[in-house]
């Protein structure tokens, strides 16, 4: 019963002013949420119904193309309208929120990250944070090469002295070899990290040496309570935050 229709319109500076210019548009989504854009990951989120199953679900879009990036079923059930009730955003870069016509608020998140040794101990997703990190930005941090991951933050709490965590990417290609990777320290700075902490690794843990985009990889990174790459100064609780780079 909404209207279809999703455009994406900039306000473009000319010599003669300000124009407006049509990006991209879509005619086959009807959104019910109030679209919602994270800088954090550079994707549109919005909450839709599949005209052909009836489910309601989360989209997301690029928001540079306004291709369909992923589509979750927030329900095996059909009612699930969150009748036209704005969804919000997390600023982690992975959280979205919905109220219902069934009076619940959804929650979406992606588990990222976890604890390879360790999998009956879940990783607190609401302290764990993926966030772009510009090409400038990252040099100014004191990082060599391009940007080839976001910026993934995590919180780890109650484990041993030494133990392995393990991100969740996608975005990856090429050689293995050519990756670099960097830790921020508390100064605000970032940092290379020494091979002996960390490699690439498939599913299984097995590591890799030629990546392709499109299949999920691990970065497994060896971290120590009050080591090289603990943000946190509090016993038993590490944070680190960490980049990938050509």
């Amino acid at each position: 019963m909404i209207a279809p229709g999703v455009e994406r319109v900039d306000t473009v500076k000319t010599d003669s002013g300000y124009e407006m210019k049509s990006i991209w548009s879509r005619n086959d989504l009807s959104d019910t949420s109030i679209l919602k854009l994270s800088t954090a990951t550079g994707y549109i989120y919005g909450y839709v119904q599949d005209l052909e199953s009836g489910m309601w679900q989360y989209i997301i879009l690029d928001f540079a193309t306004g291709e369909t990036v992923f589509t979750m079923d927030v329900s095996n059930k059909y009612g699930y309208n969150n009748m036209a009730i704005g969804m919000y955003a997390g600023n982690s870069g992975n959280a979205l929120y919905c109220p219902t016509g069934y009076l619940e608020l959804l929650c979406l998140q992606d588990r990222f990250v976890y604890l390879p040794e360790m999998p009956y101990r879940k990783v607190d997703l609401d302290k764990a944070a993926r966030n772009v990190l510009t090409q400038e930005q990252f040099e100014q941090d004191g990082g060599d090469g391009t940007v080839a991951s976001w910026r993934n933050t995590v919180t780890v709490v109650n484990v041993h002295p030494n133990t392995t965590v393990s991100f969740r990417m996608n975005n990856l290609s090429g050689s293995a070899a050519e990756l670099k990777f960097y830790a921020y320290g508390a100064d605000g700075k970032l940092a290379e990290v020494g091979k002996e902490l960390w490699t690439i690794t498939d599913e299984a843990g097995t590591g890799v040496d030629t990546l392709a985009d499109g299949t999920l990889y691990e970065l497994r990174v060896s971290i120590a309570d009050g080591g090289a790459l603990d943000l946190s100064e509090e016993e038993k609780k590490i944070i680190i935050s960490v980049v990938l780079a050509k």
